[in-house]
């Protein structure tokens, strides 16, 4: 297909001016979320900001020799967003922070790793020397170094929608920029040879490639489909075909002159381009661009893995921790102050369904240590381990000593994080004859102010997760007096009702049974409980990072 000029080329107005981007942190909150933010920030491996001028097919898996040991080893906490293999051999990775990573005969020449930003880094460009690159963020903003020269950006003009990729002109003296709405800015001499701005789309963009002879360009829907401009020859897509992965960036085989796509569970499609293999079954995380090298492509994906096929060379990858982009919210059950203020905590609230009273203090154990000191010891060993992974750790409390939140309150906290998973944390105040640990999951509950049918799935895998590994990790054996192999469905409970992410309760245990009390005044058996949890949450999250 060949697309009509809707979008004009764009004029420079300015760079971004700084805020720094959300990367590992803790937040706690109490009626409203973020109330306090710690930041740390990735660092790149070589060096850190010196100053920016600011015919298809799917096929099986090639030879994939990204499992081979990097030349060197490298660490990001911010996932991999975008690649570029440069005419020199090399291939440079970039993070959302502005990290950004050189292997082989690549040269390393600044980012933007350690400075804030507005907007998140979304793709990159190397010049046609190699000696420079751009990087581009959501917002059009462009930071050159090397060589490459700036020759303008969107940052700071308003978007219909964020720019999602961008291309160097043949001669580096111009780039351009495409938006999720198919919206071309073309910037220095880079021409403008039309876009699909103001047209109505099937399916997002979310990338480009410039033809070989600079006098044209491509882009690329989630679904396939490909709108070619100017001289740039329309091959083929995907667009009428059903996929198993939306497509997520293209690239140009430097010899025919067509192109290939990539899809985010690592299949490759090739278009008057020679198929050498696919990263399907390979990769642990999305895939995020494909780039073309002698001989050969390679596949990067967001947690830094790097795979080669045909003659392109293996040189090297970056490691992303686990967690790394996941949000999980962390409720330690009742508060410190809840028994001192009755009439808080006595006040009806909604919880979804049905009415229920907006906190209660808690129980003790039976040495009079508090349940609401249990669940939040364990919280803060939680929160460690799971920050330690790379996850942004939300906590609905941030001290032992307040009181509340309601219940209600506690599930909008996980609601507005746009949590990965949420989990709430309680010792249970049973008969004493029982013993043992219960996770509740949540049952279908539709009211006038809820419908959490869509977690329910989610929620119920999460269970099991979480019932597994605390019950490797600690010992403790599961209820013999509530649920069924540890898991107990609830439809009382507000805080699974109202949960529009996958959530679950777990009752860590009995603390009116003398075993478990033990355990729960013992620090050593409150950590094991923690990394149970925390290697429970991790098993979902990880399993639902593959695509």
């Amino acid at each position: 297909m060949t697309g009509t000029p809707a979008v004009g080329p764009a004029t420079p107005d300015g760079r971004p001016a700084p805020v720094r981007p959300r990367a590992l942190r803790t937040v706690f909150a109490a009626t409203v979320l973020a109330v306090t933010v710690a930041v740390a920030v990735v660092t790149p491996a070589t060096a850190v900001s010196p100053a920016a001028r600011t015919t298809g097919s799917a096929g099986v898996a090639g030879r994939p020799v990204a499992l081979r040991p990097a030349p060197h080893t490298v660490t990001s906490d911010h996932l991999i967003v975008a690649s570029a293999s440069g005419p020199t051999g090399g291939e440079r990775l970039v993070a959302t922070d502005g990290g950004v990573f050189a292997f082989g005969s690549a040269g390393f020449f600044g980012s933007m790793g350690g400075t804030p930003l507005n907007r998140p880094v979304v793709g990159m460009a190397d010049t046609p020397d190699g000696r420079g690159y751009w990087l581009v963020a959501s917002d059009g903003g462009i930071f050159a170094f090397g060589d490459a020269g700036f020759y303008g950006s969107m940052g700071g003009t308003p978007l219909n929608r964020p720019v999602v990729g961008m291309a160097a002109s043949r001669d580096g003296r111009g780039y351009w920029l495409v938006a999720s709405d198919g919206g071309i800015f073309a910037f220095g001499d880079a021409g403008f040879y039309g876009s699909m701005g103001g047209t109505p789309l099937n399916r997002p963009v979310v990338g480009m490639a410039a033809a070989p002879d600079g006098r044209g360009y491509w882009s690329v829907a989630s679904d396939g489909g490909i709108f070619a401009f100017g001289d740039a020859g329309f091959q083929g897509s995907t667009g009428a075909l059903t996929l198993d992965s939306p497509m997520v960036g293209m690239s140009v085989d430097a010899v025919t002159g067509g192109y290939r796509m990539v899809a985010a569970d690592g299949g490759v499609f090739c278009f008057d381009a020679p198929f050498a293999g696919s990263a399907v079954g390979l990769v642990g995380r999305a895939v995020v661009s494909l780039d073309s090298a002698a001989g050969g492509y390679r596949v990067v994906s967001s947690d830094g893995g790097v795979y080669a096929f045909g003659a392109a060379p293996f040189l090297g990858s970056v490691t992303v921790p686990p967690l790394v982009g996941e949000v999980v919210t962390i409720d330690p059950g009742h508060n410190g102050g809840n028994g001192a203020d009755p009439a808080f905590i006595d006040r009806p609230i909604d919880g979804g369904d049905f009415t229920e009273a907006c906190d209660t203090a808690g129980t003790t154990d039976l040495n009079g240590y508090p349940e609401h000191a249990f669940n939040f010891d364990v919280a803060t060993r939680l929160a460690a381990l799971l920050s330690a992974g790379g996850a942004t750790v939300v906590l609905t409390r941030p001290n032992d000593t307040g009181v509340g939140p309601c219940v209600n309150v506690r599930a909008a906290i996980g609601n507005l994080a746009g949590s990965d998973a949420a989990i709430s944390i309680h010792g249970d105040g049973g008969p004493p004859g029982g013993r043992g640990f219960a996770v509740d999951v949540p049952v279908p509950v539709v009211s006038p102010i809820s419908d959490n049918r869509a977690i329910v799935g989610p929620s119920g895998q999460l269970g099991d997760d979480v019932r597994n590994a605390f019950l490797a990790d600690t010992g403790e054996p599961v209820s013999d007096y509530t649920g069924t192999d540890g898991i107990v469905p609830r439809s009382d409970l507000g805080g699974l009702n109202l949960s529009t992410v996958p959530k679950v309760l777990i009752e860590c245990a009995n603390m009116q049974n003398g075993a478990d009390t033990a355990n729960v005044e013992s620090p050593q058996w409150r950590q094991q409980a923690a990394q149970g949890l925390a290697d429970g949450i991790t098993a979902f999250l990880v399993q639902r990072e593959v695509p």
